[in-house]
């Protein structure tokens, strides 16, 4: 049964999917079994590698990195920590790289995650690259992320992208230390955020790393990217107000590049979070998530 709209502020909740669809179904089917016929058997444990670029991020790094631990071993977690003050990069379990730079610039991040991942491919067969509040998750029927690596032997795969959704008149603030799935039950798929992620050949990214630069797919519809972004209404906001008074590169601010991450209140916000999929014309779609999926993460 579909809810009624919920008015929050001036912005208005999306109605609730119960009928979850997707337009490419009858590609996807035939993509799986394109899918399935380039996974090799695996012959025990792919030597492997993560990246991530932080910054002051108390609630998503932890939550990435107890994540990522169940696959990375932790000399293979690599976090290029962008002048954090919080000490939310404090501990162990991984490396840690400082990378200083006065104004943030994505095409600066893009430059250090390649020149990154061009060095860890010369040691390790495949090199992951993601943001801090997103997570790789296979379907829960062929197995985890790490079982998927260790048959995996592609160039790259793209990812498909969904974005966990808080509503908050149905659902309690965000407990960072419960798993997520326990807490929230609505999310959106959302191509803007598709992530050709994880890869065995140097790559070139666009800046924000959801496309490449020759534009090359290779989806996989059973492999997720997880946007944790709108976890939870109110630490969202908080996050955009912080990113909105980081030191941004004038050629950024010039071209509206991460523009949404610093709406940080008021009407524009609640119209962006309620809704807004990163494309013209096109509104988030907000259905359950699916039962199997929730002892994922």
């Amino acid at each position: 049964m579909n809810h009624e709209p919920h008015r929050f502020g001036a912005g208005v909740v999306p109605e609730v999917h119960a009928d979850p669809s997707n337009s490419l179904q009858d590609w996807f089917d035939d993509f799986r079994r394109e899918r399935a016929a380039a996974r090799i058997e695996p012959t025990g444990r792919r030597s492997r590698a993560i990246i991530v670029m932080v910054h002051n991020e108390p609630v998503f790094f932890p939550i990435w990195l107890r994540y990522y631990s169940q696959f990375f071993r932790p000399e293979e977690i690599y976090v290029l920590d962008h002048d954090t003050t919080d000490g939310s990069t404090e501990g162990e379990g991984f490396n840690r790289i400082p990378t200083p730079q006065d104004e943030f610039s994505h095409e600066w991040q893009v430059e250090q995650v390649e020149a990154l991942q061009r060095e860890l491919l010369k040691s390790h067969e495949i090199v992951v690259a993601v943001d801090v509040d997103e997570l790789i998750v296979p379907s829960p029927a062929m197995g985890d992320l790490g079982s998927y690596l260790d048959r995996f032997d592609e160039p790259f795969v793209s990812c498909l992208g969904y974005e966990v959704v808080h509503l908050p008149d149905r659902e309690a603030p965000f407990d960072p230390d419960r798993p997520v799935l326990e807490q929230r039950r609505f999310w959106s798929e959302n191509s803007v955020y598709n992530k050709s992620a994880i890869t065995t050949e140097p790559a070139e990214w666009v800046p924000g790393f959801h496309r490449r630069v020759d534009f090359h797919f290779r989806g996989d519809p059973d492999l997720r990217l997880v946007h944790l972004h709108r976890i939870d209404y109110d630490l969202c906001r908080e996050r955009h107000r912080r990113w909105a008074d980081r030191q941004w590169r004038s050629h950024d601010l010039d071209e509206g590049l991460g523009a949404h991450n610093r709406i940080s209140g008021g009407d524009e916000f609640d119209s962006w979070y309620f809704g807004d999929s990163g494309f013209d014309r096109f509104r988030l779609r907000i259905e359950e998530i699916p039962s199997e999926w929730r002892g994922s993460f």
